[in-house]
Formats: C-alpha cells, structure tokens, sequence
C-alpha cells in the first residue's frame, strides 16, 4: 500500500506548471526513498546503506514467501554506485528474479558520471591458441559508457516506472531501456545529459510519461552545453506518450522541431526556461495539447500562429517572461481556462481577443505595462472569475473599469501608482461589503475528472490561484477609535474580492498634495457628486452676485445722470473700484515669489537631448532658472514631495513629450499631476515640447487635452529648422518670465 501524502522537494527547487517529480508518483520522495507502510511484504528499501549489494542479498533471503508476495518496490538510492549493479538476476526466498517481479525502481542519487576505459592490453588472456585479428576500438566505445551495463541483457516484463534522478548522467545511448517494454514512466532529471541518440527510446511504446528537467552539462572549458538531439525524431517511438517535461533544460534551438514527432495523445508539455525561440506555427498542432509551460523563452510567440490548431485542447498556459506584446496568439483558445503572462510588455487588452476567450477563468498579467481601460474589456470574457493586473502601468480607475469589474470573483491591482479618485473608492467600500455577504470560493477545473490518470498530468495552475485565494488577508472596516464607517451608497455593483488586499499597499496618490491616502479615505462617488454640486451652486450664486449689480446699473444712471451729476460721478468711481476688486480676485497674486522659471519633465530616454541641448538653450542664451528633478530635487524628500513642490515653486511647466516619455510611469504621473495643479490654481503656464509626432491613438487621454487645448512646439528634424525652433521656445519663455499678473495664455 503507498502512502496518500509523499513529502515534496526542498523549497529552494523552481517548479514550473508541470512541478516536481514527486507531484506525478506516490511511491518515493525526494530523496529516493520508498514510501510504503512498515509492514508491506512487497518492497525492499537499502538506501543509503554502504553496502547496498549485500543488504540487498540478506533481505532477499529474509523476503517473506506467503501468498502472492513478491518485490514489486526496489530503491537503490545513494547507494555511491558508479555503474547500475548486476543483481536482477538475484532471487527471493520464493525464487522470483528482482527482473521478473520488480514494478517500481529508482536509483536516484548514485554518481554514473565516471567513464571507464578499457584498453585491449589491460586484458589478460591465454595466448596458447591466439590468433592474430584487425584492431578494433569497438570494446573500449563499448565500456566507455558502462554505467547501464547493469541493465543491459536484462528483461523487465513487469517495470512500470524507473527513477534516474540525480544521477550525473551524460549520455543516453541507443536501446538503453529496450528491455522494458512495460515502462511507463521515465524520470532522468537532474543529470547532466547532452545528448539524446536517435535511438535511446527503442521499445518504450508504452511510455506515457518522460520527466527531463533540470539537466545541465558544461563542456571542459566551463561553457554551457545545451541538450542536443542526435535526430529530430527522437520522439517517434514514443506512439503513447502523453507528458513531457523539459522544464529548465537548455536546449539547442533546432532541437524544437523534433516536437513535430510527437504523439498525437501528448496532452502535457513544459519547455520552461528551455532557451528556445520562434515556436513554429502549427508545430503542436497533431497532439491533444492541454497544459503547456514555455515561460522564460523569449520571443516563443514572436508569430501569432504559434498556437495554431490548439484552439480546442489548450487549458493551462504559463507564459511568463517571454517578451510577449499582445495577447493575439491567444485568440479563439475557446478551451482556455487559466493564462499566466506576468513579467511581459503587455500594454492592452485587445476587445476582439477578449471576447474569444469564452471558458478562461482566470488571467495573470502581473508585472506588465497596462493602462487604465474606458471601454469594456473585462466584462467580454463571460467565464472570469479571477483578474491579477498587479505593478502594472494603471494610474487611474476609470469608471468603466469599476464597472467592467461586476462579475469577476476576486481581483488584485497592488503595485500601481493609482491617483485617488471616487471610483478607487468605490472599489474598495464594494469590497468591503462582499467580505461580509459570501465566502471564498476556489476555483474549480470546468472539464474535471475526465482524465484517466489524474496524477500523470498534474499541473499547478489551479493550485496556485487557489493558494492565492486561501492565504489572502481580508478586507476590514475603516475604523477611527471606535467608530467605524459603514459606507454610503454605491453607484457600481458587483460580487468581486481583493485576494491581495494589505492595508498598507492598497493606497492611491492625492493630486493636490502628493501624498498617499488609504483607499478607504476617498470620498465616495456620490459624496463627489454633492460636493460638485454645492460647488456649482456657490458659482452660480457668484455670478448672480456679479449680474444683479449689472442689471441695476442702467438704471442707477438713468436716475443720477439728470439730478445728480456730481454724485453720479463719485458712485460710478465707487462702483468701478467695486468691480475692480471683485475681478482681482479671480487672478493669482501678483506677489508670488517663484524660484525657477520652468519645471522641466522628461523621460530618463531623453535625458542626452535635454542636457546637450534644451538646458544649454535655456539657461544661457533664455537667462531662464531651470528646475530639473536630478539636480534640484531635495534630499530626504520623497520623490512626489519634490514634484509638488518644484512645480508650486516654478512659474512654468515644460513637458517634453516622447514615446519613451509616455511609458514612463513616473511622467505619465507628472503630466496628470501638472494638468491637476494648473487647473487648481488658475494657471495657464504650460509648454509643451514634442521631440516627435504622437499619433492619436497612443497619446493618453490627458496628454490629448493638452494638445488640444494648449499651442504646442515640435523640435525639427533638419538642422536649418531648429534655429526658428529656438527662436519661438525663447520668446515663449521670455514671455512667461515677464508675464504681469493677468494671464496669457501661451501661443
């Protein structure tokens, strides 16, 4: 009987989707030792022992012959064995040859890395009847790699598993596993192999499962060797394979297209951090491909076919690390359940992809460059259940986001700069309220318990979304001593919870200050709106203010202008200085002390541009104070401390806008911030230099105000253009400098 529960590797050991050895078996652990009840006739376990042989005779002798008993488990593990030992012939007490009975073996841990060579004269023998014969090496190709010997001439009739982990292997000749044509499963992981000869899986028609991962090998010179097959079908005998695993092997780039031979029945498949490229299109297309792993392959998917004829097998992607752009390979996988795709440049969503993907439950893009969406996205996969955007681009929780929320069960978006607004509210308070009205539900496998061996094509995609979900913290009420707040109504709905919910990371930034506020300090949607309206009343009663005296006016004169001249005169002087008063406050104080006549923001990419060429411009032929953050930020200050005051301090703001500068989240975070403060205090005091052309559809929506409602400077590409360049930036300047209390705006 085995144990239900087999203790896993140590931590330290990566996992990719496809995990460990000791995920798809039950009978061994790590270390190789059997795991089976004390008093089961049907084992032998000597490893570890310093005399494996011996020990392996003495409980032979001692092995119970009752009943149908027979050695059915054998481990030989970290036996210090330096080729596989001839004991297969041996027999038990019942005259059962190990050969004949043994099921399950594993051999882990011995060191087969040593090669011995022999030469013709270490050989003694009878010269009597010698006779003289061609020299032949074939002996000493022969020997060279003996540390099979121990196998070769034997026959397994019964072998349905066999562990060669840890074993420092190098090579794998042709026909090593011929004598066992009931092989199931194959573990060579963590060898040193490099080669794979044509021939090596002869026989193995049975094999449903060949674990190769973590196999490293560096040649005399120190230089990595990338697994190597001797022939592209080197798969071709492998008729019933089913899981292959190749996790952290480094392969040679020709090595993919021997995946052209694989088995149709192939359903599980990781290539993880295999140094391939360019999967080619339609190259899995044959196989019932379900659980695929190629995380770390850059540019895997650089074609958009790469996946094609998979549209109805494919269940579990991870796709992590690959340099991956968009999500176009993954359209019309209607099968797809769970796609991981952190650490990308993945900066959209694309609709059309969206709604192809009617089964996926859960999506990852962790770590990549997504905006903010104002169009439905999310809602467009009917299925989702679990959406991960963390340490993305996301600035700002637009209301269509909020909305577009509704039906997914848990979310995570810690790691984003979001700016507060009533909607990051919004999210949080519905949060809140979902913690008290239903409980954590795991997700669940749609097309379960249809698989004949579970344990064969075990993968971890669910188990880590699951793991997410049953260790996240729980979102609490925001309390102040001991009142706490109960909410206010909510202008969105949904059933959503945060699975990576933490007090101190689920903040937003204040426009006005550039401070951190917790999420639950928001003011609501609804509260927004009244505050919005009291605003706009106060306006209204203000310009009622300014009307009445205007409409009275007319009057006043027509009354003093034929009895009163004199005193129509002073109460004009006096209504006049009124009104003067009146307008002079709508404008900044013309006392304001700035120390830097322009803010300058740009990206680190145009950094050269700026320092070689604008500030030079600026500061010497302008006479203009500049205030760049890597030379005028204070330190001890935080980074949004710094920006809010530079600004406050400076009289003008100049953007210098690029590609480059709208991926940067720190200026995308700048641009908002300006466009925010200008509005707060009345200010018009902005410039805008482009160092190239933005097409429309990848300016953000704040960056496209700006152009449209500001006059902006385009710095030429010919060198004759850029002396008017100049000229028009100076006068700009000059013009800001000397600008008096009422504002122009910039033309």
């Amino acid at each position: 009987m085995i144990r239900v529960i087999s203790p896993q590797p140590p931590p330290h050991i990566p996992k990719c989707l496809t995990g460990y050895m000791t995920d798809v078996q039950s009978w061994t652990d790590y270390d190789g030792r059997l795991i089976v009840y004390p008093d089961d006739n049907n084992s032998i376990d000597v490893s570890y022992h310093l005399d494996c042989v011996g020990q392996l005779q003495r409980q032979l002798r001692q092995f119970p012959c009752s009943g149908n008993n027979s050695v059915q488990y054998l481990s030989m593990a970290n036996c210090q064995f330096h080729i596989i030992p001839s004991v297969f012939h041996y027999k038990d007490s019942c005259g059962n040859t190990l050969s004949g009975t043994v099921e399950y073996l594993t051999l882990t841990g011995n060191n087969f890395s040593i090669e011995y060579t022999f030469h013709p004269y270490d050989v003694q023998m009878n010269a009597t009847n010698a006779k003289s014969a061609f020299e032949d090496t074939s002996f000493e190709r022969n020997i060279a790699n003996c540390w099979s010997n121990g196998l070769r001439g034997v026959t397994f009739p019964r072998l349905r598993e066999l562990d060669l982990r840890l074993c420092r292997i190098r090579k794998l000749e042709d026909s090593m596993f011929s004598g066992m044509p009931y092989l199931e499963k194959l573990y060579l992981g963590e060898n040193n192999i490099f080669l794979i000869s044509a021939g090596t899986f002869s026989g193995l028609k049975r094999l449903i499962h060949l674990d190769f991962s973590r196999n490293y090998e560096f040649d005399e010179y120190g230089t990595y060797q990338g697994l190597y097959f001797d022939e592209c079908n080197v798969f071709q005998e492998l008729v019933n394979i089913e899981s292959i695993d190749f996790s952290f092997t480094k392969m040679a780039q020709r090595n993919i297209d021997g995946f052209r031979h694989v088995s149709a029945k192939l359903q599980r498949l990781s290539i993880c951090h295999a140094g391939l490229s360019n999967l080619i299109p339609g190259l899995l297309a044959g196989t019932s491909l379900k659980f695929l792993d190629v995380s770390g392959n850059i540019n895997i998917f650089a074609d958009d076919d790469a996946l094609r004829g998979l549209e109805h097998s494919l269940q579990v992607v991870y796709a992590n690390d690959i340099a991956l752009k968009k999500l176009d390979v993954f359209e019309n996988m209607k099968s797809l359940e769970i796609l991981r795709a952190r650490n990308n440049e993945i900066t959209t969503i694309g609709r059309k992809i969206a709604r192809s993907l009617v089964n996926l439950q859960v999506i990852d893009l962790d770590m990549n460059r997504l905006i903010a969406w104002s169009r439905p996205t999310v809602s467009l996969m009917p299925s989702l259940k679990f959406l991960s955007v963390r340490s993305n681009n996301i600035n700002v929780i637009s209301e269509q986001m909020a909305r577009d929320f509704e039906n997914v069960s848990y979310i995570g978006l810690t790691g984003n700069y979001i700016v507060c607004n009533c909607n990051a509210r919004e999210i949080f308070e519905l949060a809140l309220r979902n913690e008290m009205d239903r409980k954590d539900e795991l997700i669940e496998e749609k097309r379960k318990n249809q698989y004949a061996n579970v344990s064969l094509l075990y993968h971890s995609g669910y188990e880590d979304v699951n793991y997410a979900i049953a260790n996240r913290k729980y979102v609490r009420p925001n309390c102040i001593g001991n009142n706490c707040y109960n909410g206010t109504p909510l202008e969105i709905s949904g059933k959503f919870l945060l699975f990576d919910y933490d007090k101190a990371t689920y903040n937003c930034l204040t426009i006005t200050d550039g401070k951190t506020k917790s999420f639950a300090r928001v003011p609501s949607c609804k509260e927004t709106k009244d505050m919005e309206v009291g605003a706009a009343i106060q306006n209204y009663w203000n310009k009622y203010l300014l009307i009445i005296p205007l409409l009275l006016m007319p009057f006043l004169i027509i009354g003093f202008v034929f009895k009163r001249n004199l005193r129509y005169f002073f109460i004009t002087i006096r209504n006049s200085a009124m009104l003067s008063l009146i307008n002079k406050n709508e404008h900044i104080d013309e006392n304001t002390i700035f120390n830097y006549d322009v803010f300058v923001s740009y990206s680190n990419e145009d950094r050269a541009w700026v320092l070689d060429y604008l500030l030079p411009h600026l500061e010497t032929d302008c006479n203009v104070s500049v205030c760049l953050h890597e030379r005028d930020f204070l330190v001890g200050l935080s980074i949004l401390e710094n920006i809010v005051a530079c600004m406050d301090r400076s009289r003008a703001i100049m953007l210098i806008i690029s590609q480059r500068f709208l991926v940067s989240q720190w200026c995308q975070f700048e641009m908002h911030l300006a466009q925010h403060r200008l509005l707060e205090t009345r200010r018009e005091d902005l410039i805008l230099v482009l160092l190239e052309d933005i097409p429309r559809r990848l300016r953000p929506n704040t960056l496209h105000y700006l152009m449209v409602t500001n006059t902006y400077i385009v710095w030429p590409k010919e060198d004759a253009e850029q002396v008017l360049f100049w000229r028009r930036l100076k006068k700009s300047l000059v013009t800001q400098k000397m600008k008096q209390p009422e504002n122009v705006s910039l033309a």
